[in-house]
């Protein structure tokens, strides 16, 4: 079984996304997109202007949008300097989430056993 990342092993992998453009925001886990309203597809365009991780709840703030990732008890965090969207192929490994940015960096949000457990929660910022 994988180690369990600490807040202080994530937050390095987080600061990263810190004035970086979203593209897309990639929802694979069945259940974990727990809000509706605003979809995914709304953070398009949307700069990251906060991050932060407090246990293991990230919350990330853009002009428009706060999202929030509760990766429970065994959800990881994994950076990606080149990624591409998602697409099923076999031999491939589904996150549960996938953030797209700008630069063509990008992190998922993984988990290791098939019940996805990770939740993904999109807001809009109070006007």
């Amino acid at each position: 079984m994988a180690t369990i990342q600490s807040a202080a092993e994530i937050s390095p992998l987080l600061a990263h996304l810190k004035g970086r453009t979203i593209t897309a925001l990639q929802v694979l886990g069945i259940n974990s997109l727990k809000s509706a309203s605003p979809p995914p597809e709304a953070l398009a365009g949307e700069v990251v202007s906060a991050v932060e991780i407090v246990e293991r709840t990230i919350n990330i703030n853009t002009a428009g949008h706060l999202i929030t990732f509760d990766l429970q008890r065994t959800g990881r965090v994994v950076l990606h300097e080149a990624v591409e969207p998602f697409r099923l192929a076999a031999g491939t490994t589904r996150p549960t989430v996938r953030l797209l940015m700008d630069d063509g960096s990008g992190l998922d949000l993984t988990e290791p056993a098939k019940t996805k457990r990770i939740t993904a929660t999109i807001s809009a910022q109070p006007e």
